[in-house]
């Protein structure tokens, strides 16, 4: 009994001290900070991520003054963001930006921290936070830093977000209308065409609209969002349909929109969108 007790407690101490190998590893006697920053960036360069990030984070502890100390703290939130720990280096980043306002860097920074929202932005149909909060820093990013590599880098997320959250909030909009719920309905086609300007789903949201009223009985409204569509979107078979659709419920209109710039969603603002 005793010798069975001995054989798996020292199995339990063999992969105790086995999982604290990274631990072990790591050196935080006092020295130099470019000795320091060098030791952690060899340890970046041999994927050892979670040693890195500690002797970064020891570096700010020892030399918190040194210009190896700022650069340590953008190498910490890199190593977190290699070792998939996203929360953590989302939190180191965003203390890098807040403390360091006019370090060169800083594009990089808000860039990194967009993507570790963007490696986790989920199907559609789910939570979309994540894609919301990458969307938000990348348009920081590109309005603080507009010729900044990293910005124009960004530019090709921006779109992919736009068109995923355009479809999330789309999805949201005809879950009210199929169920009768238009006013609702037609709020949240307005959102998709006030924040997401460049989507994909811009077409089918004014057409979505012109449904929506006609459901109401609404039909100069009708009229007003079909010679938008037609105006912005004079090629899109949403634009063709929505001809047909006015066909089908018998309201006539003029045809004059071709010229008239007030129809341009370029030119009108979010308030005025509003009142359309």
């Amino acid at each position: 009994m005793f010798f069975k007790f001995f054989y798996y407690f020292s199995i339990f101490l063999l992969f105790s001290c086995s999982s604290n190998d990274d631990e072990m590893q790591i050196d935080y006697s006092l020295r130099s900070d470019s000795a320091l920053y060098n030791e952690a960036l060899s340890a970046l360069k041999s994927k050892e991520f979670n040693i890195a990030h500690e002797l970064f984070t020891e570096l700010d502890l020892q030399h918190p003054y040194s210009k190896w100390a700022t650069k340590g703290q953008l190498m910490s939130g890199f190593s977190l963001y290699k070792d998939n720990k996203y929360d953590e280096a989302i939190f180191v980043l965003s203390k890098f930006i807040n403390l360091n306002p006019n370090n060169p860097d800083l594009d990089y920074a808000y860039y990194l921290k967009g993507y570790c929202y963007y490696e986790r932005i989920n199907l559609v149909s789910r939570d979309q936070k994540y894609a919301e909060s990458a969307f938000e820093v990348f348009n920081e990013l590109k309005n603080k830093f507009p010729e900044s590599k990293y910005s124009k880098k960004s530019l090709k997320h921006i779109n992919l977000l736009n068109n995923q959250l355009a479809g999330k909030e789309i999805s949201i909009a005809k879950y009210y209308q199929t169920r009768g719920n238009f006013l609702s309905g037609i709020l949240r086609y307005k959102e998709v065409i006030k924040k997401y300007k460049n989507s994909a789903q811009i077409p089918e949201s004014l057409y979505r609209m012109i449904e929506c009223y006609l459901s109401l009985g609404l039909k100069d409204q009708a009229i007003r969002f079909v010679k938008v569509l037609a105006y912005n979107f004079p090629k899109s078979q949403w634009s063709r349909d929505s001809f047909i659709l006015m066909k089908k419920h018998k309201v006539s209109y003029k045809v004059d929109y071709e010229k008239d710039k007030s129809l341009d969603l370029n030119s009108i603002n979010s308030e005025e969108f509003n009142n359309f």
